[in-house]
């Protein structure tokens, strides 16, 4: 009787340590769950967030520098104004990046625009309103062109984009002939870069009403909701009875249109036209989108980030220029805050999959 008891003694209390141990891994598992989840919710707000927070840290950085010159209105409205026509280019750019397609013809697109539309206002002397109608016309009959050549020929976007913009350089060129075209341009046109509605820039305001467009084009149609679609899976989308190849070709006509907005804006601003003025923006049109990526959905091409994105060039560019940095150093800034900031999108991305 005395070794019955005393097994079954043994045997509760070897049960009752188990229990007990088997508790513990069960409270540190749902410990270590608790932290995980904790520690992904960070990532994911930093991921989302941390390209606006780095915003505003070189906003308190430059305003620290040069209190009196960056934290200025004139200088806000000065630097917005500037950054209109990089805003438009790039939120063109933003549609067919948002179905996986590339536009590398977007710079020499709004450049052309730029020589017909000061050509035929300055030496044919048409009224400033039909000479941009005749060109937007002439920009989404080529951007179809375009459009309809990808997609029905099956060759990749870069190639028959990179094409095109040579093409179009060629046309510009025939048109001006290499040179500047200032004479004979209407100040009601020139106001367009250079006036103001109610202290706001007028450039800024045509930025920001494309941005608006565009943006209920993205996110409030079923188009733009299916251009999304094609970006995730093209097949899928495809099999889902989407018109895929329709709406990249739409794609590119939003670009193309894009760079008419954006040739108004620009040779407004400088009242002239003179050959590839635009030519260096490709790369800060292209580095603000995807920079945008980081932003609110990670990983996606949407007109907000995009607007993000250009605004933290814009001021890096605007406080580089006060504290008296030579132009090659801003650039080396620019392109290693763009990588930085994309690796380290695609490392959270990576974390929270």
């Amino acid at each position: 009787m005395d070794q019955f008891t005393e097994s079954r003694t043994t045997a509760e209390s070897t049960a009752l340590s188990q229990s007990v141990e088997t508790g513990v891994e069960i409270a540190e598992g749902f410990d270590l769950g608790k932290n995980a989840k904790n520690s992904n919710k960070f990532v994911e707000r930093a991921a989302r967030f941390g390209l606006i927070a780095a915003l505003l840290f070189i906003i308190a950085v430059f305003g620290i520098l040069k209190p009196t010159v960056f934290l200025t209105i004139p200088n806000l409205k000065s630097t917005i104004a500037l950054a209109a026509p990089l805003m438009v280019m790039a939120i063109g750019l933003t549609v067919p990046l948002s179905m996986g397609e590339f536009d590398l013809s977007i710079t020499n697109s709004a450049q052309l625009s730029g020589a017909v539309i000061m050509s035929l206002v300055s030496v044919v002397g048409l009224n400033w309103g039909v000479a941009v109608l005749i060109d937007l016309l002439g920009a989404i009959l080529v951007g179809s062109l375009i459009g309809f050549i990808i997609v029905r020929s099956g060759v990749n976007a870069f190639i028959v984009t990179l094409g095109a913009g040579t093409f179009m350089a060629g046309i510009e060129f025939g048109i001006a002939h290499g040179a500047t075209i200032f004479n004979g341009v209407p100040l009601s046109y020139i106001k367009i870069g250079t006036g103001n509605i109610f202290g706001v820039p007028i450039s800024t305001l045509v930025g920001l009403g494309f941005a608006l467009l565009i943006w209920l084009v993205m996110e409030r149609t079923v188009a733009g909701r299916r251009m999304r679609a094609i970006g995730g899976n093209s097949e899928a989308a495809r099999l889902s009875g989407v018109k895929v190849n329709q709406l990249r070709a739409i794609g590119f006509v939003i670009a193309a249109i894009a760079g008419v907005v954006t040739a108004v804006l620009f040779t407004a601003s400088s009242s002239s036209y003179y050959p590839n003025a635009l030519g260096a923006e490709m790369l800060p049109a292209y580095a603000a989108c995807f920079l945008g990526t980081t932003v609110f959905r990670p990983n996606l091409f949407e007109v907000t980030g995009t607007i993000i994105g250009v605004a933290f060039l814009a001021t890096i560019q605007d406080g580089l220029i006060m504290v008296g940095v030579s132009s090659w150093l801003a650039q080396v800034v620019q392109g290693s805050v763009l990588v930085l900031a994309v690796v380290g999108s695609k490392a959270a991305s990576r974390r929270l999959g």
